[in-house]
């Protein structure tokens, strides 16, 4: 593969499918792994050699890491993420009320040794109403205390967080990458490119669906504003050197994986910039975001 270029998509969910998940996660709690092989050996030939997961709650992650070593692949989980109990995120993780309960769940999260941390901060975005999220479910402070207990073990944390108060929440209380950030505004922009925080904006999702779905049919207006919003907001953090990273959010509805990367690589590119200009920061970004260091376009 060194005479090849590697790709790094820096958000995927393995325990999703794309369509309905319902198969693919029945099959692993009866610990049938093939469909887990079958889609990391599609990435494998693909050349999408790195990839960061953002969790789920049934440890199909974990065990697509240990697959992934056998492939060649580097794969960086966090084993499940931590949402508000209540809360969005109950397939991506296990819930907290409070940092009591997050200092029990983050001991035993520590065993299954994960490559990072993720904290859902935010719900999804409304396709019905413009501009809501779901709310934010910690306050700064539980942010703050959980990001500083995963830097304190040397783990690189990923927040899923969508809104201009959320954004800025976390990376005021230092979050490595933001995930998604739908809403923001140039304030959250020119911060993140302050704190060299990276953004993986997850375009796929809105993208794919506004382009070949009849299910939200009632919605695309929004969507289609939302979407636009969204590239709007990318470019101008490009103009200004915030760091993007390519992640796709495979797995979810209508985003397949391995054709996820690329449908992100072919939104992105409505941004005014080159596929190889892109091919190049998804390397360059998604090594940052994943806290490794490989040689350029090589795996060691």
């Amino acid at each position: 593969m060194s005479d090849k270029r590697v790709y790094v998509d820096a958000h995927i969910h393995i325990s999703l499918n794309g369509e309905n998940s319902r198969k693919l996660r029945a099959e692993f709690k009866e610990k049938k792994y093939d469909s887990l092989k079958d889609i990391l050996c599609q990435y494998r030939d693909n050349n999408i050699l790195i990839l960061r997961d953002g969790g789920d709650n049934l440890g199909m992650s974990l065990a697509a890491r240990d697959i992934a070593q056998t492939l060649g692949i580097i794969y960086k989980t966090p084993g499940w993420a931590i949402y508000k109990k209540g809360g969005y995120g109950s397939f991506l993780g296990r819930p907290v009320e409070d940092i009591s309960e997050f200092k029990e769940s983050f001991k035993e999260l520590l065993k299954v040794r994960p490559d990072h941390l993720k904290i859902i901060l935010t719900g999804l975005v409304d396709f019905e109403s413009y501009g809501q999220v779901g709310g934010i479910f910690f306050t700064f402070d539980e942010l703050y205390y959980m990001i500083q207990s995963a830097k304190e073990k040397n783990l690189p944390v990923m927040v899923h967080a969508n809104s201009s108060e959320a954004v800025r929440m976390a990376v005021l209380a230092g979050a490595d990458t933001i995930e998604h950030g739908y809403f923001i505004t140039e304030d959250e922009l020119y911060l993140m490119r302050e704190r060299n925080t990276v953004w993986v904006p997850t375009l796929s999702p809105l993208g794919n669906i506004k382009s070949c779905d009849q299910r939200y049919s009632g919605q695309i207006s929004n969507i289609q504003r939302i979407y636009e919003g969204h590239l709007w907001k990318i470019k101008k953090a490009l103009t200004i050197g915030v760091r993007i990273a390519v992640g796709s959010d495979a797995g979810s509805y209508r985003v397949h994986h391995v054709t996820g990367f690329f449908d992100e690589v072919m939104h992105l590119q409505k941004c005014g910039i080159s596929k190889d200009k892109i091919y190049e920061m998804s390397f360059e970004n998604g090594i940052k975001a994943l806290g490794i260091k490989v040689n350029q376009g090589t795996i060691p």
